[in-house]
């Protein structure tokens, strides 16, 4: 069976500055690294900060014509009113570097991490605090130039979840009040960098975005519910400007994104409310999982897709990966994945561009380096091994088509 994608069809990888670049002593992350909290160090990371040239160039040499990254906030700004021109720079040489080399740079400004001084006046719980925003993009927008899609937030929901509703990550509140408060704020951080930043660049907010099903028909409704809350809540709230919380509704202002970033990666089949914990009930058998413990469900990428396109908006699968050590799973991964973008495409869905996560493996956040995401290994001394998934999804990027095996289509 072949699979055919139409010119102009970004086919890029993704990082995260946190996960890759290395030293980044400025942000919550690194602190709470450093004071037993988090489980695991990211120390070095990949040397991506040193080693950036090395790594578009080896992007080049693949095939791949996009590259998704983040600017680190407290790099740039490592103090409250100290802005650091080096790390600027870098930041732009990589962007003129991958420009040089013909790959199409997408660029996130918030992903999980902040500085450690914004968070000690008490981060997005606090609205006078989203000054420190604005002063961060404009400033980040004198260095995308030739940048054409620039990311807001990467996964705000996650963010709020896990660091202030929960409190699993940083800053870990673990308050429902001060999550909805958050969640607001970024709400209104994101419609201010779409006001400082619109006409200039695609602007828009990358969502995690899961399949949810019931597990059962007793958990319809609340499967409903968790699909609502996880996947198309937040950007509900972007274009109508009114958070709904269970606390109430909160005007957040009008807002708009030029294109919806889709990161997925697994299905939740989900139960009935935990009559003790109060929370929704995730069942993880029947499919096939990955190191992360996620569900592969290729198909589910197709419904979610179908789902997003409601907005009327570009759609771009900006995170779509498998955590393995057995690399035929990850090439097998990425061909059935790109098998549901295709149809999706093919039902009339405006997918314009696909990246894989990760372009190499990485410090994956409270799990450490022990999952391997990566089409590229790293080795002793940061050496790069690119795996033969890294060849083979270069030879779909250069030839915008893939054959593979019959697959069954999904029952509707």
């Amino acid at each position: 069976m072949k699979v055919r994608f139409p010119d102009g069809f970004l086919f890029g990888t993704a990082t995260a500055a946190h996960q890759v670049e290395g030293d980044n002593k400025w942000n919550d992350w690194w602190y709470y690294e450093q004071i037993g909290k988090l489980p695991y160090k990211s120390g070095k990371a990949c040397n991506h900060w040193e080693l950036y040239k090395d790594d578009i160039e080896l992007m080049a040499e693949l095939g791949y014509n996009a590259y998704r990254f983040s600017i680190e906030w407290s790099r740039l700004f490592p103090e409250e009113g100290r802005f650091n021109e080096e790390a600027f720079n870098r930041y732009r040489e990589i962007i003129e570097l991958l420009l040089k080399k013909g790959i199409t740079p997408s660029v996130t400004l918030h992903h999980f991490t902040s500085p450690l001084w914004f968070m000690k006046k008490g981060g997005f719980a606090k609205d006078e605090n989203l000054r420190y925003w604005e002063q961060y993009v404009d400033k980040a927008a004198e260095l995308l130039k030739g940048v054409e899609l620039v990311a807001t937030f990467n996964e705000p929901m996650e963010l709020v979840i896990e660091g202030y509703l929960t409190g699993n990550w940083p800053p870990f509140w673990g308050d429902a009040e001060k999550a909805f408060t958050v969640e607001a704020n970024i709400l209104r951080a994101h419609r201010i960098a779409h006001e400082l930043l619109s006409g200039r660049f695609k602007v828009g907010v990358v969502k995690s975005s899961p399949l949810i099903r019931p597990l059962s028909p007793a958990s319809a409704e609340v499967a409903r519910e968790v699909d609502s809350l996880q996947n198309w809540y937040f950007l509900d709230a972007v274009f109508s400007g009114e958070l709904k919380t269970p606390l109430g509704t909160v005007r957040t202002g009008e807002s708009d994104a030029d294109f919806i970033g889709v990161n997925y990666y697994t299905l939740h089949l989900i139960g009935n409310v935990d009559p003790v914990e109060g929370l929704y009930r995730y069942d993880f058998g029947g499919y096939g999982r990955t190191q992360m413990g996620w569900k592969i469900c290729p198909e589910g990428i197709y419904a979610v897709l179908k789902e997003a396109s409601r907005y009327e908006r570009p759609i771009y699968v900006t995170e779509n990966g498998i955590a393995t050590l057995n690399d035929a799973e990850r090439i097998d991964f990425i061909a059935q994945h790109l098998y549901h973008v295709a149809r999706a495409l093919k039902d009339g869905v405006d997918v314009r561009g696909y990246f894989y996560w990760s372009l190499m493996d990485n410090y994956e956040w409270d799990k450490g380096f022990e999952p391997k995401f990566g089409l590229v290994e790293v080795g002793a001394n940061f050496r790069r091994i690119p795996r033969e998934s890294a060849r083979f999804y270069g030879t779909v990027a250069r030839e915008k088509r893939l054959e593979l095996n019959p697959v069954e289509e999904p029952t509707p």
